[in-house]
């Protein structure tokens, strides 16, 4: 879907007019939107001129505003055609600015073409019990042994419906992981607060698939720029699709490599505490809406016809 479609669709599934549309801008944003008629609407929904990114966004807010969803008018649009919409270039883009080197090394990726990778839900793989064991590891290393979490803990969770635990393959070898947790509104509030540790989440702190929660990037680490941009567009697709369902999303860690991920991707400070002889754990948290409503994620999923061949 490119922005003109996403725009006409919008406005047409809202029952307004041109007009009607032009008006309710203006009113909305009135620095974004002055000087907007019917004829410049009109060429954007065409295709002939698009608006420039910060616009797009603004008119995403407004309709977020009359729907109450996180990205309107993608709530039925299935999550595999959600992650064929996306730019995965765009997106290994947004990785590579982030400079992380501890999360994402840097295995050569010249071998691996997009169709080589590989990536899938973790639940009912024969990848689980391997998987698992790298990540207690990587967890173990990343977080100072901080969260004390076994491989029982992952797979555990992994097998919970709302949970997003995703693998990358590359010939059968394990080269990424992205593990979200899909917590219960209270669950949520209380590891990003502090008050809680993973280690001490209980059954009923975690949301179903179907189920009010929020997403917890739990853990990731990916063998290079290539497999970390595809893990994030499944999670991206899985966001926008289940979006009806997704309150928030966020992240703890105490590693300042992570953060320029965490800025890229656009999850603000929420607040932090010391840890583990004077280590810092900050905790980055936003609501759906202001995760997916932004510059960068619009350029991905809305800007398809100028994504690079891939």
């Amino acid at each position: 879907m490119q922005f003109n479609d996403y725009l006409k669709m919008c406005r047409t599934h809202n029952s307004l007019t041109q007009e009607e549309l032009v008006g309710a801008l203006y009113l909305y944003d009135i620095d974004q939107f002055a000087g907007l008629d019917t004829t410049t609407l009109s060429k954007w929904e065409r295709g002939v001129t698009k608006p420039r990114s910060a616009k797009q966004v603004s008119i995403i807010q407004y309709f977020q505003t009359r729907m109450e969803m996180a990205v309107p008018c993608f709530h039925k649009v299935p999550e595999g055609e959600v992650e064929k919409n996306i730019c995965a270039i765009g997106m290994e883009n947004v990785i590579r600015d982030s400079k992380s080197k501890k999360l994402i090394l840097d295995f050569p990726s010249a071998m691996m073409a997009i169709d080589d990778l590989v990536t899938y839900e973790l639940r009912d793989s024969d990848a689980l019990d391997k998987a698992s064991r790298l990540n207690a590891y990587l967890d173990k290393n990343f977080n100072h042994d901080y969260t004390q979490l076994s491989p029982a803990d992952f797979k555990r969770w992994a097998r919970i419906s709302g949970n997003f635990f995703l693998v990358a393959e590359f010939v059968d070898e394990i080269v990424g992981l992205l593990f979200v947790l899909k917590l219960t509104p209270k669950a949520f509030d209380n590891i990003m607060k502090g008050s809680i540790k993973e280690q001490e989440l209980q059954t009923d702190d975690f949301a179903g698939l179907h189920e009010e929660g929020s997403s917890y990037i739990l853990s990731f680490f990916a063998m290079n720029e290539r497999a970390a941009s595809m893990l994030f567009v499944r999670f991206y697709a899985h966001a926008i699709a289940y979006q009806s369902t997704i309150d928030s999303v966020g992240v703890a860690t105490m590693m300042e490599d992570a953060k320029g991920l965490i800025a890229n991707i656009d999850l603000p400070l929420y607040h932090e505490m010391t840890v583990l002889d004077g280590r810092t754990l900050q905790f980055f948290r936003a609501s759906l809406g202001d995760f997916l409503a932004t510059e960068r994620v619009v350029r991905m999923i809305l800007t398809r016809q100028d994504c690079p061949a891939e």
